[in-house]
């Protein structure tokens, strides 16, 4: 695994309201049997303190966001389907309907950008229109100096 960068961009629309955030944090990457897979420690800035996110990138048509931790959900985005996922808080559980409206994955030797579009739903009711634009660079390796 390699150290990485990440920046991520969110926009959550909801019927209520409409919130960005903005998050740049240490990681890990890793590219193995043609899947990428992002991962960092989320902190009390994503609202999660003491999970993991893990992103993994299979293809431009299926993305997988998965959290460990305090906060548990696997979230399956997969173009012209409709995936029905749990989402676990310390507050409670529930599924939830997830369905990809766009993904995009541009990778470089040593940085990369994958974009997320998608709705939740619950009971068929729309909760939230969600896009992550996450961003990842490698990190340079720091020699010593003598």
């Amino acid at each position: 695994m390699e150290s990485v960068l990440i920046t991520m961009k969110t926009k959550q629309i909801t019927p209520d309201d409409e919130e960005e955030t903005e998050l740049m944090t240490a990681g890990t990457c890793e590219r193995k049997d043609g899947v990428l897979t992002l991962s960092y420690e989320d902190t009390d800035a994503t609202g999660f303190a003491g999970s993991t996110t893990t992103i993994q990138v299979a293809n431009e048509s299926l993305v997988t966001i998965l959290r460990t931790g305090t906060a548990n959900s696997n979230l399956t985005l997969e173009l012209g389907k409709k995936h029905f996922c749990l989402y676990q808080t310390p507050f409670g559980a529930m599924t939830i309907g997830v369905q990809a409206k766009r993904l995009l994955c541009e990778l470089e030797e040593n940085s990369g950008v994958v974009e997320m579009e998608y709705t939740i739903d619950m009971n068929a009711n729309f909760l939230s229109e969600n896009t992550i634009t996450m961003r990842w660079e490698r990190q340079k390796e720091t020699k010593g100096t003598k």
